[in-house]
């Protein structure tokens, strides 16, 4: 009887096991650039998607080449940050980012350092050209930095509709291009985005 109980419960653990392995987790690895919607919140290709497509449209404006030929100079921009008024955790740098790289891949505007980190960096290089430690033919020097010309404002804002099992997720991303001396908006675009998310038999 003894020796019937031990095979029973060595079946019972290879049992165990053998359900557990049902389970295991399984990473395959895509392109960075393949496009991924898991759970219909904001992603990198959302931030990539909006953009681009909102510097297309202030680059085709008529302000760029108004300012172009008033001052025979590409603008000097630069982008503040961005207002989430989202119910998300949106990292706000990884928008910016793509904003900026949109800009500078698109040649028309110079890209100012943002404020808060790059531009402390950028004084503190500065400060360091003035104390005589670096040469003078490299040293940068303090008050030759380039004021912004427009700055970018960007405010995001969403909306949820949901049913069990269905949900619709609205996205509004507005822009504004600002003079920064005379507070003058010289652009003003938007984005769009919608997702329709559907789960069978599970609760959000």
């Amino acid at each position: 009887m003894k020796h019937v109980m031990t095979i029973c419960s060595v079946l019972l653990v290879v049992g165990v096991a053998g359900c557990g392995g049902d389970n295991k987790q399984r990473v395959v690895r895509v392109g960075a650039n393949t496009q991924t919607d898991l759970s219909g919140k904001w992603n990198d290709t959302d931030a990539k998607m909006v953009s681009e497509a909102l510097i297309k449209d202030c680059f085709g404006a008529g302000w760029l080449p108004a300012f172009m030929d008033e001052n025979g100079r590409k603008p000097a921009v630069r982008v503040r940050g961005i207002v989430n008024k989202t119910d998300e955790h949106i990292d706000a740098q990884v928008f910016i980012k793509n904003i900026e790289k949109a800009m500078v891949n698109s040649g028309k505007v110079t890209v100012l350092a943002q404020e808060g980190s790059e531009l402390g960096s950028v004084e503190a290089e500065q400060k360091r050209g003035a104390s005589g430690a670096l040469s003078d033919d490299t040293a940068p020097s303090l008050g030759n930095e380039t004021g912004a010309d427009f700055v970018i404002a960007v405010r995001m804002a969403s909306i949820l509709d949901q049913i069990e099992g269905q949900k619709a997720k609205f996205y509004k991303i507005n822009a504004e291009l600002i003079s920064p001396s005379t507070g003058e908006k010289v652009w003003i675009g938007d984005h769009e985005i919608k997702k329709l998310i559907s789960q069978s038999s599970v609760e959000w």
